[in-house]
């Protein structure tokens, strides 16, 4: 995989002849695709047999017990707040996710650097960078609680975005120390205060998914802290690495298997396949231990992971050719979309079946031609144009959700 998205991005779009692409047909990841979509759905059902037995369990917090905590400020809820935050960012927010997540990324780290055959997608080609990202992301989470700690009082506040927009700066811009400090400060102090006055001054009002709101809010950030850096001579850019094409340096069935994770692991940037499994690992733990403390405590953890799953691999199906003609389709971009709906609205097959075709089918030409609209040139980090794709669709159908779906299964 390319060392950064923006390079994927450049790829993808410089490429324009269809007669360049490698032969390639779906049927070759299409018994990758059955074994993963049925494996997801036998989970599905398991969880979904097994969780009105655990519903009484309490051996780890809930989340509103948490989301109190935090509001009566809490110090040790604030720091289960924080490891919350990291896996935020793929609607899961449990603790145990986040230790898994955060092992698992630095085991895919290591054998990404030593290019290991089982380092899957690594973490997205940032292997030789991944301690300066964790480690300036935890600041970030950190600075962020103690500056803006106080609009807890006003309920569930977005305090993970930073770990969208610090990484994304600390991989655009590079680890320098200067660039590291830069990053850190203008990214956290900038991004909660936006996403804060997106989120209680629109979208909760419109009954929209509250990522929306970061989803907007990291759209408008990092093009304008991007314009705010060309004014600081030591923020320039560097070259990005060369990187490889995954869906033709690895065999077909093995690429679909760890992409599909993969694409669920861009939600927190990694872009890990094993730090995904990690994740969703520690998710269940931590569902076993109280249904309620995973998934916002929506007891919906189940269905998240499914549509998660299911969403990240028929978007890989549809659009293989263009894996295998670029490296890359942004098929990921679906998975953030079906996330935030499935949080958000009724879990009924009715509003989930659509969701996860719209979310597999739309999303790859769509922020292809987005950048294409903005001719995108490589001059700031291509995740603004990304969630500009995410959040205006995820409107549109959220709307229809709510004044034609929810009406009519009600």
């Amino acid at each position: 995989m390319a060392d950064t998205l923006m390079e994927e991005a450049e790829s993808m779009v410089a490429e324009t002849s269809a007669d360049k692409a490698p032969a390639c047909s779906r049927t070759e990841i299409l018994p990758a695709f059955c074994i993963t979509v049925v494996g997801a759905i036998a989970l599905y059902a398991l969880m979904s047999f097994v969780q009105p037995m655990l519903i009484n369990n309490n051996f780890i917090y809930d989340f509103g017990t948490m989301m109190t905590g935090c509001i009566e400020g809490s110090p040790l809820y604030r720091v289960a707040w924080f490891f919350a935050d990291w896996t935020e960012g793929s609607f899961i927010a449990a603790l145990p996710a986040s230790v898994g997540m955060i092992i698992m990324g630095f085991v895919a780290a290591a054998l990404e650097r030593k290019r290991s055959p089982h380092a899957g997608t690594g973490v997205a080609g940032n292997g030789r960078i991944f301690t300066t990202m964790f480690v300036t992301t935890a600041l970030a989470l950190i600075l962020g609680q103690l500056v803006y700690g106080g609009m807890f009082a006003s309920g569930w506040i977005p305090t993970f975005a930073v770990v969208l927009t610090v990484q994304v700066f600390v991989i655009f811009y590079g680890s320098d120390i200067k660039k590291v400090a830069t990053s850190l400060i203008v990214g956290t102090l900038v991004t909660c205060p936006v996403c804060f006055a997106i989120l209680y001054g629109a979208i909760m009002p419109l009954g929209l998914p509250l990522f929306v709101a970061v989803s907007i809010g990291v759209a408008i950030i990092v093009p304008l802290c991007s314009l705010l850096f060309r004014l600081m001579p030591w923020m320039t850019i560097p070259a990005p690495a060369p990187g490889e094409n995954p869906a033709t340096s690895q065999a077909s069935g093995k690429f679909f298997v760890h992409q599909v994770f993969g694409d669920i692991g861009q939600l927190t940037i990694w872009g890990s396949s094993w730090a995904t499994i990690g994740m969703y690992v520690g998710a269940i733990v931590s569902w076993v231990m109280n249904p309620l403390h995973p998934a916002y405590g929506s007891g919906n953890l189940p269905l998240l992971i499914m549509a998660q799953i299911v969403t990240a691999a028929l978007a890989i199906l549809i659009w293989y050719p263009r894996w295998k003609k670029t490296g890359m389709a942004f098929t990921f971009a679906g998975v953030v979309f079906v996330s935030a709906v499935v949080s958000t609205y009724p879990p009924s097959w009715a509003i989930v079946i659509p969701t996860i075709i719209i979310g597999a089918v739309v999303f790859a030409p769509l922020v292809d031609w987005v950048f294409k609209v903005f001719r995108f040139k490589g001059t700031y980090h291509p995740i603004c144009l990304i969630q500009l794709a995410i959040f205006t669709v995820c409107i549109a159908w959220s709307f229809f959700v709510m004044y034609v779906m929810v009406p009519m299964i009600a």
